[in-house]
This record gives C-alpha cells, sequence and structure tokens, in this order.
C-alpha cells in the first residue's frame, strides 16, 4: 500500500492518491457523475444508507459538490473514489465526514461498492490503505462508521478490520415512512497500531 504525494505538510492541501497492489482511490469530480448516479440509484444502497437516490445527472453533480468537493475545501472530510487498476472508471467510494480536529480527533467513515464488485475482498483492501492514511496522515484518534444491523457483508468487513460495537442506536436515523437502527462501530489508533505491528 502506498500514499502520492505524500510531502504535503497539510494532509488535503492536495488530493491525496491511494493505491494499493490491485486498486487507486482518486478524487471524485463531476466526469464521474454518470457513476455516482447509478450507484446510488441502487435499490440496496439507497435502503441500507437511508440516501434517496439523486433525480438525474444534474442532481448527482450537485452531490458530488456536496458530498466530496466542499469536505475537502472546508476540511471537513474527503472520499475517494475507487478504481481498479488500469482502468479509470470508478467501482465504489470511501471515505471520512465529519472530521473533528484539535483535541478530539476523530471521523465518521462510509463506503459503497457497486454489486457485480462484491465480494472480492475490494472494499477490505481499499478500507485498509485509507484507514493507514486516517491514522497517519489525519492524526485519527477514532474511526467510526455507522451500519443498518440488516447489512450483513457490511458487518462482516468491519470484522475483518478490527473494530469493536459500541452501541445500537434504536429509531435513529429517519428514512422515508419510518425509521432504521444504527450500529455504531469504531477503531481506535492503539488497536489500528497494535494490529499493523502484529501483521507478518
Amino acid at each position: 500500500m502506498s500514499i502520492v504525494d505524500d510531502d504535503r505538510k497539510d494532509p488535503l492541501l492536495r488530493f491525496p492518491i491511494l493505491t494499493t497492489d490491485r486498486l487507486v482511490l482518486r478524487e471524485i469530480t463531476a466526469e464521474d457523475a454518470a457513476f455516482w448516479l447509478r450507484n446510488f440509484s441502487a435499490p440496496e444502497v439507497v435502503e441500507l444508507t437511508a440516501w434517496e437516490a439523486p433525480r438525474d445527472l444534474e442532481a448527482a453533480k450537485a452531490e458530488i459538490e456536496r458530498f466530496c468537493t466542499l469536505p475537502l475545501r472546508e476540511g471537513t472530510g474527503i472520499r475517494w473514489g475507487i478504481t481498479l487498476r488500469g482502468s479509470h472508471d470508478l467501482v465504489g467510494t470511501l471515505g471520512y465526514h465529519g472530521w473533528v480536529q484539535g483535541r478530539d480527533r476523530r471521523a465518521r467513515m462510509g463506503y459503497d461498492l457497486l454489486a457485480e464488485h462484491r465480494g472480492k475482498g475490494i472494499m477490505t483492501e481499499a478500507m485498509g490503505v485509507a484507514l493507514a492514511y486516517g491514522f497517519k496522515t489525519m492524526t485519527l484518534d477514532r474511526v467510526e462508521v455507522l451500519i443498518d444491523p440488516r447489512n450483513a457483508p457490511s458487518l462482516a468487513l468491519v470484522g475483518r478490520l478490527g473494530f469493536h460495537l459500541d452501541a445500537h442506536l434504536r429509531q435513529s436515523t429517519r428514512f422515508r415512512d419510518g425509521y432504521q437502527d444504527d450500529l455504531v462501530f469504531s477503531l481506535l489508533t492503539r488497536e489500528w497500531r497494535t494490529a499493523e505491528d502484529a501483521k507478518p
């Protein structure tokens, strides 16, 4: 795993491209609107993230601005587009939002992957390098994820990565005509470093 352009004093001064053996994690731009529209219109993504699907390409571009460009500019988060090496096309996204800096350094993580690329270890690989960036470069103390209890693959993913269950929030998210529960998982920098040190 490696980080390109890691000579920056400010982690968000230039967009950090992250690489693994199989993947390149790059910036998401308005040119990725067609992917964004397709990905965030998938019924299982809509239901499990409690995000309404964008109406059209223009709405997708507006969401990219809101969820990718602005957080980076304002220093509140960062989101990468996941690509397979040798291709510029996105297969998913992941990143940090709600980034708190200063004394309490923490952020929440979100992620998604096109259906045809699931079950191949891609998100485990992408999350691994993104967590390394979060704990090393962003100097986070805590990374948190919220997961719908019905999302078995996501629960398995955070388990593989060493996250711990903190809480079950009942009726935490209002979506459409009802509420959804959220499970809160976290990974602390000391836990991540211990796991990294134990790797062969």
